[in-house]
């Protein structure tokens, strides 16, 4: 599932930024909650993970593939609940690798204010 629908900014190995825009008919609002939609915290963390995937593999030969799988979540925090029609970014940055796993911090923001927060290990399949 691709979660984001444009990448605004990648440098490469170190951070991209990645956004969607919450649409009301987008899946992960079915049954998310009946009469107060809310963007699920997985799909938060996926987009951080996508946004970070990109650049991880975006380094020319440090990640050798670009096939990535999440290894591992956390800590995470989320200050604030988005709903349908804000704009999401994903800020991810590189904080470190070691051997074929590549851990990744950053925020996601629904049109500005932080919605989640935290950290995950990226790993090469």
């Amino acid at each position: 599932m691709r979660l984001l629908q444009v990448v605004v900014d990648v440098v490469p190995g170190e951070s991209a930024i990645g956004r969607r825009v919450a649409d009301a008919a987008d899946f992960y609002f079915e049954g998310h909650f009946p009469g107060s939609p809310v963007v699920p915290a997985v799909i938060l963390i996926e987009m951080l993970a996508q946004a970070g995937g990109i650049a991880a593999a975006s380094a020319e030969g440090r990640m050798g593939t670009r096939e990535l799988r999440v290894a591992a979540v956390g800590p995470f925090k989320f200050p604030a609940a988005a709903g349908p029609g804000v704009t999401l970014e994903a800020t991810a940055r590189v904080a470190g690798r070691l051997g074929r796993l590549c851990k990744v911090e950053g925020d996601v923001t629904a049109d500005g204010r932080l919605v989640a927060s935290g950290s995950l290990t990226l790993a090469v399949l």
